[in-house]
This record gives structure tokens, sequence and C-alpha cells, in this order.
């Protein structure tokens, strides 16, 4: 499968950004018209799991394993403007590991500034352990924000910029957020990469509305994904080969550690895609 037209290239910048912060902001991956039409997936899978659980509409929501609940979902696994950054970046041996949709309403009248929707904390499994003073890096997620973040107590991922390089525990300041804790602020249809070993966290929402977002993470494929055992036949029957791969297609039982070529489809897409930007 040949690599879309506009399929994004990391540019040097943008590695050593990443290389060195953890993270990276993609400007403009969604267009208006596609934030429009991901936003009414996430509101039609956040209604569904709203339901499900019996929240009240001023709750906060999330749906896990979102794209086996939405299979609307299904075209933002490979979106040509962010994970060809993190192919690029991790290399062709991927799959999908987590997909949440969230939903976040205005905090109450009076809540305290310091309150966090999610503490400080680090990505991925308890078991991981550190080697020289640093955590592996195991996935990376991509966050696609569908509101306005464009100024800071909007309900903003918070992170530390550098946190992912060492394994010790971060101090806490006055306000509860550890040094050089930061807000990345985004407009809607910006998207945020960011290596799951980096010290993140979510504030409050002062704002208007509420905040909107989705989540796509990818881990290497010799690890067991963190919200489903097995991708939906259906899901599966509805996807490209590369699409597949990261589903978590499985063809043989040495699939993940031992993959013959056709199960890495997603090789010869990176070495197209590669050729392409020189």
């Amino acid at each position: 499968m040949p690599p879309r037209p506009n399929s994004a290239h990391l540019s040097p910048e943008q590695r050593a950004f990443f290389e060195e912060n953890g993270y990276l902001l993609v400007k403009g991956a969604l267009d208006a018209a596609q934030v429009e039409r991901f936003t009414r997936v996430a509101d039609e899978t956040i209604e569904r799991q709203r339901e499900a659980e019996g929240l009240g509409k001023g709750e906060h929501v999330q749906s896990r394993n979102a794209i086996h609940k939405n299979h609307a979902l299904l075209e933002l696994l490979d979106w040509s403007a962010t994970f060809p950054l993190v192919a690029e970046l991790m290399g062709p041996a991927l799959q999908l590991n987590t997909s949440h949709v969230l939903y976040r309403p205005p905090q109450p009248q009076g809540t305290a500034g310091t309150y966090k929707a999610i503490d400080w904390h680090r990505d991925g499994c308890r078991e991981v352990m550190a080697v020289n003073g640093q955590y592996p890096w195991i996935y990376t997620k991509i966050g696609y924000f569908l509101t306005d973040l464009s100024a800071p107590d909007r309900g903003n991922l918070r992170v530390v910029p550098g946190s992912h390089r060492d394994a010790h525990s971060l101090k806490r300041g006055v306000n509860g957020d550890p040094e050089g804790a930061i807000q990345i602020l985004s407009e809607p249809g910006d998207a945020v990469l960011f290596q799951q070993r980096l010290w993140h966290a979510v504030g409050p929402n002062f704002a208007a509305h509420a905040r909107k977002n989705i989540y796509m993470g990818y881990c290497f494929r010799w690890l067991k994904p963190i919200d489903y055992l097995l991708p939906d036949p259906a899901l599966l029957a509805k996807a490209t080969p590369v699409q597949r791969q990261l589903l978590g297609e499985m063809r043989s039982e040495c699939s993940f550690w031992l993959p013959k070529e056709d199960e890495v489809p997603l090789r010869d897409w990176l070495k197209e895609h590669q050729a392409a930007a020189v």
C-alpha cells in the first residue's frame, strides 16, 4: 500500500524537539471539516458510554477501547498528518495499544485552581523497571484535541518537558505542579504526540465549554495492548493491510515476535514513505 499523497514527514527539528522534550505539538492535524466530523464521532461515542454507565450530562466521561465501540474511528488509526511521525520515530513493528475518547465538562464553581482531573503520572505498566536511570520508551500516544484549548486552565494537557529522560519522581511545587510543568495550548484540530514515560496531568477546566479529545496509543507489537485482547473481526474486515497490522491481526503463533514479511505491511509502507522525503 503506497504512502498517502499528503503523509507527514518528521523534520530534523521535530525529531530533536521530541527527543529532548518527550512530546510534539502538530498544528492543524485536522482541518475544520474534519474537526466537525470527528466531534460528531466523539459525541456519539461519549453518549453511548454515558448511557452505559448511567452518567449525568455534567459528569466526566471516558470511553476506553473506543475504536472497537465506534468503527468510525478507524480512519484515525493511521491518520496521514500524525501517524507517519510515530512510525518514523518508533519503526514499523507497531500496533494500537489503546484508544479512548474523553469528555471533560467545565468545573463546578468554587473548584480550586490546584485541582487535577488526572493527577501527575506516567502511562504504562507498573511492572516496567528503570534501566540506567530511565524507563524504557514502549509506546506513544497521539491526542487529537477537538475543542479550543488556546488559553490555560481549559483542561489542557500538562507536561513536564524532558521528564521522560529521568526515572526519578518529581518534586511538587506549592500549586501541586512539578517544577518546569507547562500547559500545552492548542486549537481545535491540533494534535499532540507524547511518550508514555513523560510526566503529564490534566488540570481544571474553567472554560465555558467541555474539553473533547480522542487518544490513539501505539506500542511495539510484541507487547500486549492495554484495553483489548483481540481485534473485532468486523473492524478488521473494514481495515487496510496496514490498519490490520495496527489492530493486532495475528496470523500465526509467532506473528508478533517473529513475523513474516507480509505480516508487517507497515515496513514496506515506511520504506516508501521515507524514500519519498528524500
